[in-house]
């Protein structure tokens, strides 16, 4: 059957082989549908199908021709754990390579009926040196943006735009004529792993003609895993041209898929499987579910068959494959011959650690290099020679690290990364903690905010001047926004009561926002989490555009987890707000101390003034109801003053002999009811 299909997106979410889980489906119906609507591109795409099916007719086996490809891993990255280092990109792409090339060792259990046309397809994939202006580089390019996190489209022309224009190598074309495109992002769609097109000359030189990955759908190392590792080869067959064994449908399972085919020979006609049932003959013939362009967990070979398909794709005029695989274009991007050594580069595990810590720095530089000098200021050791040093910082601070490799031991390259380590002191601060955001920057190593966009802002606050807020104005839907705090010591007790005032509001019902609140009781190395406030809970006021809280909608929360494994001398909390296409999230007034304060601070009748605040010598109390007294609470639940019989309207409170920090005042009236106002002492 002839194949009409252009762009397969195609989820391979398998948690692990002993789980059997269902994948979740591609959405390659709804894109192939827009595509289809096109009849320009309807024209094309049916006349290169037939081109191509007629070359494959012909095609002659070519045996021991190995075709190369230079292939390029865009990062795109909004500084999370999607922002994959080099040994996972390399991981994911010797993977990709053993599997072309039949070389994986489970090749030895391929089923018997099969056996004899599992195929080495004599394609492999090398990681491009040089850049499309013939600079060398580490085959890997780097973008941050928020776009990484693309969940409300499974079109990629957002991140390939980043990458055109911010990623840290060359901003232009990088021409699929040229390399195979890998966007590695941190979504690709909602619930999708990967995708990619079919060859076709409608998408001319662009970047476009690529494939996507997941992040944890790339290699089976750092955020990959091996259950998943495999989605690299599915998604090459389909750029090469090759269906789903159960042919253009992207439903696996179904009755009618055994009257589709995937225009391949030697692959069965089958429903398709999503798991490992080797007795499948649901369609007659016995099915090849341990085949990649299955969904089961089993996959491991192409047929000779499918090796006919991608090779004639390859070589083909169709779609630019041809031109990735000639002598020119290898030179050109830098797969002919071993790369000089021409850039110093290096990582740390980390980049927040506390005294007393360990970090390894990992060499990064390219290519090839054999000698390295490393500075590390505030570090023991301070220098080092070796490829991959550990360090350890006894001291607070944020420090430089610089590196200097050479290929040849003689020609040294330079890299300098300033203020790169934040080091926080292993025995933090003690409570009580009170930030009302009055006197303080966001800045390190106070505040870490290297995800998102946070901000200290004036419009608005809980009380005094200042609060902190998330910008999300434009903001695409699953950006996350990440502040960090420094480290406090809770290992004086058992339990510690941790607060705070939020407002936020949605733009239209349907906005998905939410606020997740992370301890560590590791210095930050982990993060677990404590508090979720979800959409449907996070509304502090009604739907609105350019939202600026009131002071009656702030909420208070109370984060009741601080217990057990949390009572450390390093613990550290985090804010972490993804977006949904809401407004602007507002944070004051955060507390964590010894005593809960919450059932003094959640009295809610408001009918009073106080000012100013904050104060330093007398704070006056305005009231629309007679004031009977006035009892004062410090951060800590702890009454520091009280006055009784006063019987007015207004009344004014000494607070000069206070200590700097946060209050409560309460004030009782004659009509029995209470009201608190919080204030701070500067």
């Amino acid at each position: 059957m002839k194949i009409h299909v252009t762009l397969l997106l195609c989820m391979l979410s398998f948690s692990s082989i002993s789980q059997n889980t269902s994948p979740n489906w591609c959405g390659q119906h709804l894109l192939q549908e827009k595509l289809l609507k096109s009849p320009v591109y309807k024209n094309q795409h049916e006349k290169e199908q037939r081109y191509l099916d007629s070359l494959t007719k012909l095609y002659n086996g070519s045996k021991g021709v190995v075709y190369k490809i230079p292939v390029v891993f865009h990062i795109v990255h909004n500084n999370g754990e999607e922002k994959i280092d080099r040994d996972q990109a390399l991981d994911a792409l010797a993977i990709l390579n053993k599997d072309l090339r039949l070389l994986d060792p489970d090749t030895a259990t391929i089923d018997s009926a099969f056996a004899n046309i599992a195929a080495d397809s004599e394609i492999e994939f090398v990681l491009a040196t040089k850049a499309p202006d013939g600079s060398c580089f580490s085959g890997l390019t780097y973008t941050e943006s928020p776009y990484s996190y693309n969940l409300g489209s499974i079109d990629g022309d957002d991140q390939v735009n980043a990458v055109m224009m911010y990623n840290d190598v060359y901003q232009g074309n990088w021409s699929g004529h040229d390399y195979l495109n890998v966007f590695v992002c941190g979504a690709v769609g909602s619930g999708i792993a990967g995708y990619t097109y079919y060859p076709s000359g409608f998408f001319g030189t662009s970047m476009s003609n690529g494939i996507w990955l997941r992040h944890d759908y790339c290699g089976s190392i750092g955020t990959g895993s091996p259950y998943r590792s495999r989605t690299f080869i599915h998604e090459v067959g389909h750029w090469l041209n090759l269906p789903h064994t159960w042919g253009s449908s992207n439903e696996p399972g179904l009755a009618s898929n055994c009257n589709l085919d995937d225009g391949v020979s030697d692959t069965p006609n089958t429903i398709g499987s999503s798991w490992c049932n080797y007795n499948e003959t649901t369609c007659g013939s016995h099915s090849n579910i341990e085949n990649h362009m299955e969904y089961s967990s089993c996959r491991k070979m192409f047929t000779d068959g499918q090796k006919a398909r991608m090779r004639t794709a390859l070589t083909s005029n169709v779609g630019g494959r041809s031109n990735l695989i000639t002598p020119i274009n290898h030179a050109a991007t830098g797969i002919d011959v071993a790369p000089p050594f021409c850039k110093t580069d290096f990582f740390a595990e980390r980049y927040i650690t506390c005294t007393g810590d360990s970090i390894l720095f990992e060499d990064y530089s390219y290519h090839a290099p054999v000698a390295w000098n490393w500075a590390f200021e505030g570090g023991v050791p301070d220098s080092s020679t070796l490829e991959e040093p550990y360090v350890t910082y006894p001291v607070s601070g944020v420090f430089d690290v610089d590196l200097a490799a050479s290929g040849d031991s003689i020609n040294f390259l330079s890299e300098q990364k300033n203020d790169l380590i934040v080091v926080m002191n292993y025995n933090g601060e003690q409570l009580p903690f009170f930030e009302g955001f009055e006197n303080t920057t966001i800045t390190t190593p106070e505040w870490v905010s290297s995800i998102g966009n946070w901000d200290l802002t004036n419009q608005t606050s809980y009380n005094g001047s200042y609060c902190i807020k998330v910008d999300n104005a434009g903001t695409i839907p699953g950006a996350k926004h990440e502040i960090e705090s420094k480290t406090f010591d809770l290992s004086d007790t058992t339990k510690a009561y941790f607060n705070f005032r939020y407002a936020f509001a949605k733009k239209n019902k349907s906005n998905t926002d939410y606020l997740k609140v992370l301890g560590s009781n590791d210095c930050g190395n982990t993060w677990s989490v404590r508090k979720v406030i979800p959409s449907s809970q996070l509304e502090t006021a009604p739907i609105q555009q350019n939202f600026v809280p009131k002071f009656s909608e702030w909420e208070e929360v109370s984060v009741t987890s601080l217990i057990g494994n949390m009572c450390v001398p390093n613990f550290r909390f985090k804010f972490e707000f993804v977006s949904g296409g809401g407004n602007d999230l507002y944070i004051d007034n955060i507390n964590i101390s010894y005593t809960n304060n919450t059932s003094i601070n959640s009295l809610q009748n408001q009918n009073a003034t106080i000012h100013p605040n904050p104060a330093n010598d007398v704070v006056y109390l305005k009231a629309s109801d007679f004031i009977k007294n006035v009892t004062v609470y410090d951060c800590m639940g702890r009454e520091v003053l009280f006055s009784e019989n006063i019987n007015q309207l207004e009344t004014s409170i000494n607070v000069s002999l206070f200590n700097h920090g946060f209050y409560h005042v309460k004030v009782g009236y004659l009509n029995n009811t209470d009201q608190i106002l919080p204030f701070i002492k500067n």
